[in-house]
């Protein structure tokens, strides 16, 4: 009797251990690295300086894209900070760059956007703040080439943090509040890294 109580309770203390187990895999930081989902459109914006920015600067970089707008008090900090967060992580990786598209171009001028960067600690070319004057093209930018929401802008912006391959394809979506955001978008780029060689100088931190 004893030794069947004693079989019995070890078996459901494994069945536990395997459980918490497999929890703990499930929650790990992955890689959320998809087959190119959609190659952006062509497409022309200006940075915060006035600079053009198209398609063409996607190419032979990794890109970590946001749309945010800078009177936002909701969600547009925190993707802001996670950004910066990444921003900082790569500083040494000048083929990782990161954009941030406004959907609220009436009100974030370029004088706007250069105060948004230096807020967020943006102090080089490879974070750009970018807008286009007419609020229809970011619509369609954010609906038909990154394939997200936009709708009741400014407010209704999609709030995610897309990661863009060198050949300008979408590789992976990111929630804004995910907790393990910072550790899988390290994996995912060393991933596109070595699906990409010519991208060397990718900063490979454990």
């Amino acid at each position: 009797m004893n030794r069947t109580i004693i079989i019995a309770t070890a078996l459901v203390i494994g069945l536990i251990i395997m459980s918490m187990s497999v929890i703990q895999l499930a929650n790990a930081p992955q890689a959320k690295l998809h087959e190119p989902l959609q190659t952006l459109p062509e497409f022309e914006l200006t940075d915060q300086f006035g600079n053009r920015f198209t398609k063409a600067d996607l190419k032979g970089k990794l890109t970590i894209a946001e749309f945010i707008f800078t009177r936002c008090a909701s969600a547009c900090p925190v993707m802001s900070r996670r950004t910066a967060e990444l921003y900082e992580l790569y500083k040494n990786a000048p083929n990782v760059q990161f954009i941030s598209i406004t959907v609220d171009p009436n009100y974030d001028t370029e004088e706007v956007l250069r105060r948004y960067a230096t807020m967020h600690g943006a102090t080089d070319s490879r974070w750009k703040f970018l807008r286009h004057p007419d609020i229809s093209a970011i619509v369609d930018l954010c609906e038909k080439g990154f394939l997200m929401a936009a709708e009741k802008l400014p407010g209704g912006h999609a709030t995610k943090l897309v990661v863009i391959d060198p050949n300008g394809a979408i590789r992976a979506y990111y929630d804004y509040n995910d907790v393990h955001l910072i550790a899988s978008m390290k994996l995912t780029l060393r991933r596109l890294a070595d699906d990409f060689p010519e991208v060397k100088t990718l900063a490979h931190k454990p």
